[in-house]
């Protein structure tokens, strides 16, 4: 599940990094990867990813062949893929049955344990990913997938400096696409906004220039640039990777919030309901119902968020725990704060250290108004000095509660000169209480 509207980018990115290599690396081995990945079509819904190619053939083979582990576990990985394609969560459950049937076919299957773990990863289950992980690395120490898998998942647990020196392993092993986009993750997260731009920029250099997975590049590249208040360059990486895979569902949301932020409330509609109708996960339709909102068309803005309890009952049943999205959620639109403090504190317990599940509880903590509790979550949540602003902000909204109005001006000035339209829910909010918090300061004698 991808975070809702306003949550950050940061929130989920390497539950699918190692589906790149999962996928291509196999097609390529197989020989199903070839050409471009561009195949022309009136309509972009209808254009044909080296994913779908790959799990026609593969379901062939295997109707031929029902054991063929190398078809199994490339079928699997597939599966992965196009599970971020499409955002229909079927697909994990799909995978997760590959695996299975791979691993008990060879446990000590090299590349069924890796996905396996991949899948585990993108359905949140982050101790069970770490222990698959765990299981690749002793199996072959020097596989950079293997240290990549375990990086991911010592990443979502909050175990920063393990899941480093697994990055680092990697990098060292393969310096390619996969480790680019995990360096560039882990620098941002110690908020240097920066060297991450620059290892994404080597991720681009190292990917093909057509096909899904440059677009996916390109489209972190800027959402990154939209975080550290460069719209142009956003735009640019936004058009990269509609020239890289037409019609691509992430960098047409791209362009919708960029539209969004700039007050352009009909072209975003526009954008978002060409996205939704194409991907209905909860980010976008989320995202959707805050843009009806803020134009002021709020019984439009309620369809998209009745909408949003569905799609999550949809993901939950095919095994993806969304606690710590679904706790922003809850808590930004201000719907159930016991139900959103239930579910923050239980993504904090399953990812014990976690920067974003510290975040998630914090906010949940304040919108309860249990200001003094969150403000100790908020303070584990900037451990590691990441410059992101909807994580500055809260922590400056919890501050501004909880009475320190010097140190909530600190982190709301930090907040919107990051990015001053970081946000459609909360953009003006904070600029709002940043000047309440300044004028209180001139007022005084």
């Amino acid at each position: 599940m991808q975070p809702t509207g306003d949550m950050n980018r940061l929130a989920g990115v390497t539950a699918v990094l190692l589906i790149l290599a999962g996928v291509t690396g196999f097609l390529s081995a197989t020989g199903i990867l070839s050409g471009s990945d561009n195949k022309s079509s009136d309509r972009a819904t209808s254009i044909e990813s080296a994913a779908d190619r790959a799990i026609v053939q593969l379901q062939q083979r295997l109707a031929g062949a029902p054991n063929d582990l190398m078809a199994t576990d490339g079928l699997g990985s597939a599966y992965l893929q196009k599970a971020r394609e499409s955002g229909d969560p079927a697909f994990y459950t799909k995978a997760v049955g590959l695996f299975d049937k791979a691993l008990a076919i060879a446990p000590n299957d090299q590349a069924g344990i890796i996905g396996a773990s991949m899948a585990a990863a993108a359905r949140h289950d982050f101790a069970r990913a770490l222990e698959l992980a765990q299981q690749a690395v002793s199996l072959d120490p020097e596989d950079p997938d293997a240290q990549g898998a375990l990086g991911d998942a010592l990443v979502e647990l909050g175990r920063y400096d393990e899941a480093l020196s697994a990055f680092q392993q990697m990098l060292d092993a393969r310096p390619d696409l996969n480790a680019y986009v995990r360096v560039a993750y882990i620098r941002e997260l110690h908020g240097d906004s920066a060297g991450g731009i620059e290892a994404l920029k080597l991720a681009v250099g190292a990917v093909r220039p057509a096909g899904e997975p440059a677009a996916w590049v390109h489209w972190q590249l800027g959402n990154l640039y939209f975080n550290t208040n460069a719209p142009d360059n956003a735009a640019a990486e936004y058009r990269a990777a509609l020239d890289a895979f037409p019609g691509y569902v992430h960098a047409v949301a791209g362009n919708a919030r960029l539209a969004a932020v700039r007050g352009d409330y009909d072209k975003a509609i526009e954008l978002y309901r060409d996205v939704t109708a194409r991907q209905p996960v909860v980010e976008y339709v989320a995202a959707l119902g805050d843009v009806y909102r803020a134009a002021g068309r709020s019984v439009e803005a309620q369809r998209q968020y009745d909408l949003v309890g569905a799609i999550d009952e949809l993901y939950r049943t095919n095994g993806i725990d969304t606690d710590l999205e679904m706790a922003l959620y809850q808590a930004d639109h201000d719907l159930d704060p016991g139900k959103a403090l239930a579910q923050a504190r239980a993504a904090y317990e399953a990812r014990p250290g976690s920067i974003r599940a510290a975040d998630a509880l914090a906010w949940a903590l304040y919108k309860a108004g249990k200001h003094e509790e969150a403000l100790q979550h908020s303070r584990e949540a900037l451990r590691l000095g990441t410059q992101d602003s909807l994580l500055l902000f809260h922590a400056g909204m919890i501050n501004y509660a909880a009475g320190d109005h010097e140190v909530a001006r600190a982190y709301l000035s930090r907040a919107v000169e990051i990015n001053p339209s970081f946000s459609v829910l909360y953009a003006a909010q904070a600029r709002a209480a940043l000047e309440a918090l300044r004028g209180a300061v001139k007022g005084q004698p």
